[in-house]
């Protein structure tokens, strides 16, 4: 059985079940979550306590600009530089193998990714690794699938025999 009420936030009239009338609570004060919200935003926010905005401020303090720890820390400086390469591991294996930067499929020299032959991007064995252009490696090593809307529902590795290629 449902009774019908009126929302304290927005005044709508909306109905709820009776056995969450007798309990209380929000279900008999408000027709949705988003009313609720707003109310509870509006009449008691916690951050319009005086204490509560004292923790706040003193909790967070001011780390803009030079009082920030990481400022002008670039390059060589930030925590997280290792080596001047800003490529991925794989990436590095492979130019460091001494290995042609050219498309092993077309010969081409432009936009060179590096694919993983077994699909496996944790294998960076040097024998896994194979440099092609972007698009063999998007039209050739792998083929995407797509859903109505044209978004990526999946990539599929192609089966190519790499030793004939």
């Amino acid at each position: 059985m449902k009774v019908k009420l009126i929302c304290i936030q927005c005044g709508k009239e909306f109905e709820t079940y009776s056995c969450y009338f007798k309990r209380g609570g929000n279900h008999n004060k408000f027709c949705s979550l988003s009313c609720s919200t707003t109310y509870r935003n509006l009449t008691n926010n916690p951050s319009w306590r005086k204490e509560v905005r004292e923790k706040i401020s003193k909790n967070h303090a001011d780390v803009s600009g030079e009082n920030n720890p990481m400022y002008g820390r670039k390059g060589e400086l930030a925590p997280s530089y290792i080596d001047g390469l800003k490529e991925p591991a794989y990436r590095k294996i492979y130019i460091r193998s001494g290995m042609e930067m050219a498309c092993k499929l077309c010969n081409s020299d432009k936009d060179i990714e590096i694919h993983h032959k077994d699909g496996d991007h944790y294998n960076n064995d040097i024998n896994n690794l194979v440099a092609l252009c972007r698009k063999c490696h998007h039209t050739v090593a792998h083929t995407i699938l797509r859903d109505e809307k044209g978004k990526i529902k999946a990539i599929l590795l192609n089966d190519i025999d790499w030793e004939v290629v």
